[in-house]
């Protein structure tokens, strides 16, 4: 089967997510940062009145930071029923990608991981296409909800403070 995906660059490997879960691509590297977060979390970003929490994907797979470069894009996509910011090294386009049949064989060694969801083929490379529901641990996409949450409470609570003039 054949689907579209942005395909993306996080620490020399090709990744992939489906075009229907990304919502914008965006420059950008400044993020409000979030105390008590795990380090792969950068901070959030405000899109369209949200809060949307940045993860360094490099960070969170590979654990290294990805560099800030004039590449560097912040994909938003849909995440458990709101939105989740990936900080990526570059995108390499928008294309229609085939499946391969990878997956059997690294189940068979015990080596697929959660967050892998199909491995597809691009020119000659293998990308993943990544299951970003499995990408975080349970007590991880809690934190990450909670966070996001109490900060949007916070912005509201400013917006709703009357102000007075003397």
């Amino acid at each position: 089967m054949v689907e579209q995906y942005v395909v993306f660059k996080s620490h020399d490997q090709f990744f992939a997510l489906p075009v229907l879960l990304v919502t914008r691509v965006v420059e950008t590297d400044q993020f409000i940062s979030l105390p008590d977060v795990p380090d792969f979390v950068l901070g959030v970003f405000e899109y369209q009145k949200h809060m949307i929490p940045i993860i360094d994907l490099r960070r969170k797979l590979f654990a290294e930071f990805t560099p800030t470069t004039d590449a560097t894009k912040v994909i938003l996509c849909d995440w458990q029923g709101q939105h989740l910011g990936l900080f990526i090294e570059n995108i390499v386009g928008i294309n229609y990608l085939e499946e391969t049949n990878y997956e059997e064989e690294l189940s068979q060694a015990d080596l697929k991981r959660g967050y892998i969801g199909k491995f597809l083929k691009f020119k000659d490379q293998v990308v993943i296409s990544l299951k970003l529901d499995y990408l975080f641990d349970n007590n991880q996409s809690q934190s990450l909800s909670d966070s996001v949450a109490k900060l949007e409470k916070v912005e509201e609570d400013a917006d709703d403070t009357p102000t007075t003039t003397d």
